[in-house]
């Protein structure tokens, strides 16, 4: 009996030792970091150091373009980590889509290799979409709805200048939008979505002026809601604005085929 309690003690003790093995092994797969005003670079070995500076460089200006326009700070450096294998990446990020090749998810911006990212336009939408989407990120605690913020990463990443209009596009109230984004929250791989979350972005732009649209954001505190926040902002009631966004969104679909 005493032979046994031994022997599975030993063996708890050799399992214990292999997961405290495992899980210092992930921890020390990212094993330099290059730290710069905004952000923490952390990197793989495999991961040339070169793209971890070009992609440091595009995330500075992506925070300039934003930060100069909506006011807003980081109030502590985002975390990015960059891998040497897909299969790291997608474990880390927790996604199994083929499609994605960066993503936000849990205050971290997880980047799949990058060889050949000068030639990647659609990585540097994705970098510039998920980036956005992390320097938002703060504001969905204040009242900002999720809509806007998707539309505004839609649109800066410039993802909409390859989407086509969809069919029929008859959306009602925001709300509509927010519910085609809760049931393909990953974020979706629509089109559709997407190209409605841009010409919302464009919507306001072209009715109100970007000075107004981007001042929105600012203006989600905790304090106002997105009602008060677009009488304040835009200077009309809810109902107007989303009744001229709706018609908007209509104009700008295709007419369905019969």
């Amino acid at each position: 009996m005493t032979t046994k309690i031994f022997t599975l003690t030993c063996l708890f003790a050799f399992v214990a030792c292999l997961a405290c093995l495992s899980s210092t092994a992930v921890a020390q797969d990212i094993y330099a970091s290059i730290s710069t005003t905004h952000f923490t670079m952390k990197y793989q070995k495999g991961v040339a150091e070169a793209d971890v500076r070009k992609v440091a460089t595009f995330l500075q200006d992506e925070y300039r373009y934003l930060s100069e326009r909506i006011g807003l700070e980081m109030s502590k450096k985002l975390e990015v980590r960059m891998y040497d294998s897909r299969g790291k990446f997608q474990y880390e990020a927790g996604t199994l889509a083929d499609w994605r090749q960066v993503v936000f998810s849990k205050n971290i911006l997880h980047i799949t290799p990058v060889q050949g990212i000068i030639s990647k336009k659609s990585f540097l939408r994705a970098l510039s979409f998920e980036f956005t989407l992390a320097y938002l990120d703060p504001l969905g605690d204040k009242g900002c709805p999720e809509w806007l913020r998707e539309a505004l990463a839609v649109e800066h990443s410039g993802e909409g200048e390859v989407l086509t209009p969809p069919m029929g596009g008859r959306l009602v109230s925001f709300a509509d939008l927010n519910q085609d984004i809760q049931e393909y929250p990953d974020p979706p791989q629509r089109d559709d979505v997407h190209y409605v979350l841009d010409r919302t972005m464009k919507f306001f732009y072209e009715k109100y002026g970007e000075k107004k649209s981007f001042a929105m954001f600012k203006e989600f505190t905790n304090t106002f809601s997105v009602e008060r926040v677009f009488k304040k902002v835009l200077g009309e009631d809810f109902p107007a604005v989303e009744k001229a966004w709706a018609a908007y969104i209509a104009a700008h679909s295709a007419p369905m085929k019969y």
